[in-house]
């Protein structure tokens, strides 16, 4: 399989339905950036680790995966670990159209989600290219580390405030 090649670029997810597909540590580790979208997203799986519990923008489904699952969904993240099943899932995705990420199994993804941080006035990202999570992981502490977060949300704000009244301005004029 020859190397894919990936463009990192922002998508309005507005009115797109996300689901997960099993309840495990590696779908829980997409939790913490699909939790900064303020989304429902669904998660079909037989049983759930802690880090879901306790979380309303998560609809809980404790089944196995059924064909047809993915029907009404835009972006899928699949975090079973079951190889035969993963084709299956694979197959159906491709069959429908739809854009998949198997979390540890970029070369059969659509798709890679990097870390990073979701503020209201910038966004932050970091990406391994799906080699080594772990690495994108330890990146983003260490920014969060060292930068205030909020503080330079807030700046940002008042940058974006100034250009609106400068725009505003110069609409003025004409």
């Amino acid at each position: 399989m020859k190397e894919k090649k990936y463009l990192p670029l922002m998508m309005d997810v507005t009115e797109k339905k996300i689901l997960i597909l099993g309840g495990g540590k590696a779908s829980a580790e997409k939790l913490r950036t699909l939790s900064q979208l303020g989304k429902k997203v669904r998660v079909i799986s037989p049983e759930f680790v802690e880090d879901f519990n306790g979380k309303d923008w998560l609809e809980l489904v404790r089944r196995e995966y059924q064909y047809g699952d993915l029907d009404e969904f835009d972006i899928i993240y699949c975090g079973i670990n079951d190889q035969d099943l993963e084709k299956e899932i694979k197959r159906e995705a491709v069959s429908k159209g739809k854009f998949i990420n198997f979390i540890d199994k970029v070369e059969y993804s659509d798709f890679i989600s990097v870390a990073g941080f979701i503020k209201d006035t910038f966004s932050i990202f970091i990406s391994t290219y799906g080699k080594a999570p772990g690495g994108a992981k330890k990146i983003r502490e260490i920014i969060e580390d060292k930068l205030d977060l909020e503080k330079l949300d807030k700046e940002i704000s008042e940058y974006i405030v100034e250009r609106e009244r400068k725009k505003n301005e110069k609409l003025g004029a004409v």
